[in-house]
């Protein structure tokens, strides 16, 4: 009985989840607009930048951005500012080849 309620449970934030990013997911403008922002900000500053969705939008933030929000109590203590949100980011400017840096302008 437990068990089925467990995956009822995790049936429901999973649809959820599911339901947000088909949402959003028809609006590829602002991701894109979002990913040329993390690159261009690449560019400048040479920081690491990740595109994430958080509160209906695609927000770019760095390490520093990152940990300033876990700092003021936005997200758990525990997290850490790479490992845990590599795996939610859509884009990370880490991933890109110098070459493609130095020719996009």
């Amino acid at each position: 009985m437990a068990n089925d309620f467990n995956i009822l449970i995790m049936k429901k934030i999973k649809d959820f989840f599911t339901q947000l990013y088909l949402c959003f997911r028809g609006r590829p403008g602002a991701l894109r607009r979002a990913v040329r922002r993390a690159k261009r900000l690449h560019r400048k500053t040479g920081r690491r930048y990740r595109v994430f969705f958080f509160g209906y939008r695609y927000r770019v933030w760095s390490r520093v951005d990152i940990r300033r929000r876990i700092k003021s109590g936005l997200f758990k203590s525990g997290l850490k500012a790479g490992k845990d949100f590599d795996l939610i980011c859509f884009f990370d400017t880490n991933e890109i080849e110098p070459e493609i840096l130095i020719t996009n302008h």
